[in-house]
């Protein structure tokens, strides 16, 4: 019989990079479920630092708490993969907003970077050569 590897709340927190009062109110709020105890230890299993790794990518993509928590509804609850679908591809289309607006704004701040670099390199060299030796 293989032994479930285990994980405390001190060891999922430096994993995940979350603090542990974060890991609670996830529990709190739902999005992480069914953490089982030993006393009043909570003891992580490979599925909760899976959840958290979706937990994490949807955070980082923008999503809300409220947005997760409904799509964890629909993933766990009623399994409505019509609506689970409808909503990353949503999401997705929000990142390539975001990502094209970044692009854009790189574009821009490059641009900006080029014109200041070629005014300071000519500030430079008219006051060397301007400058008394």
């Amino acid at each position: 019989m293989t032994t479930k590897q285990t994980y405390t709340i001190r060891q999922v927190s430096e994993l995940c990079s979350l603090p542990p009062s974060t890991l609670r109110y996830y529990e709190e709020v739902g999005l992480i479920k069914d953490v089982p105890r030993k006393g009043q230890q909570r003891i992580y299993e490979q599925r909760h630092l899976n959840r958290l790794g979706a937990i994490n990518c949807f955070k980082h993509t923008g999503m809300t708490i409220q947005q997760i928590q409904k799509f964890f509804y629909y993933e766990d609850e009623t399994q409505d993969y019509d609506t689970l679908v409808t909503m990353l591809q949503e999401q997705c289309t929000a990142l390539e907003e975001q990502l094209t607006l970044l692009l854009d704004n790189q574009a821009h701040l490059q641009n900006k970077l080029k014109t200041y670099e070629e005014r300071k390199a000519a500030f430079e060299a008219e006051h060397t050569v301007n400058s008394p030796s």
